[in-house]
Formats: structure tokens, sequence, C-alpha cells
């Protein structure tokens, strides 16, 4: 049971639990206008003239308008940083002209370190003929090595 001029609590789940969809436009005015009196007498009604049942539905109502306060307030502010991202990425994006132009510009700076190492590295490189010179001297002394050895074994053999 309700308290004077106030809406019961069976009333008010009726409101919430039928959609706004099915409701005529006098409906939802009405409803609107009823809940704001039934806030209002609510918070100047004193608490220990209240039935249990209202006092009860005051306090749920009273939390789940605090929620959706907190929640509105989350809401706008995660809007308002999605603004600003907004506003700063598309401030700060290059046209696809400038894009263009900074990958080039990447580009030919790479391919510019490209040739400059490959020259360097075929300076320092020996050419072929100094290679197989080089190669040849290491066969030379290997083979006079290995000559050397066979002779200081078959000296070992033979007593000498």
């Amino acid at each position: 049971m309700s308290d004077n001029m106030r809406k019961g609590l069976g009333e008010q789940a009726q409101e919430k639990l039928t959609p706004d969809s099915q409701k005529s436009t006098t409906e939802q005015g009405t409803e609107k206008l009823t809940t704001m009196g039934d806030k209002a007498a609510g918070a100047v009604q004193p608490g220990d003239s209240k039935s249990t049942t209202q006092e009860l539905g005051d306090k749920t109502r009273s939390g789940a308008d605090s929620t959706q306060n907190t929640a509105g307030s989350y809401l706008n502010q995660a809007s308002d940083k999605a603004s600003e991202l907004t506003n700063k990425s598309s401030g700060s994006m290059p046209s696809a002209g400038e894009a263009q132009d900074t990958g080039k510009t990447y580009l030919n700076q790479a391919s510019d370190k490209a040739s400059d190492l490959t020259n360097k590295a075929s300076q320092s490189m020996p050419s072929t003929g100094q290679a197989q010179d080089t190669g040849k001297t290491y066969l030379d002394q290997a083979s006079e090595m290995a000559s050397n050895a066979a002779k200081t074994v078959s000296d070992t053999l033979s007593g000498e």
C-alpha cells in the first residue's frame, strides 16, 4: 500500500516494465510528471512517516538515480575524451600526398644508404686477382709444410 499522494511500488514497477513504444505520448508525459511529483514528495516526507515499502522504494530509486547520474557523468567524460582525441588525430593526420612524399623520402634515404654500404664493402674487399694470389701463396705454404712433414717422417723411419 502506498502513502497518501505517493505512487505505489506496483504502479512504479508497471511503468518501468511497459516499454515507451507501447505508451501514448500523453501516458508518457503523465508518467514523467507523476514520477517527478513522487520524487519531490518522497524527498520532503520524513522517513518516520513513510511506510516500510515506501521508504524502501524511495531508497532504491535514490540509489538508482545516483547510479544513473554517475554513469551519465562517466559517459559524458568518455564522449568528451573521444571528441578530443578525434580532433587531435584529424588535425595531425597527413594528407595522402604528404604520406606519399614522406614514403618516397624514406625510400630514397634507404636506397642511398644501401648504395653507400655496397661501395664501402667493394672497396674493402680484395679483387679477384688479389684473392687468387693470396690463395696460391697459402697453397704453396701448405704444400711446402706437407713436403717437410713427409721428409721428417721418412727420415725418422729410415733412422737418419
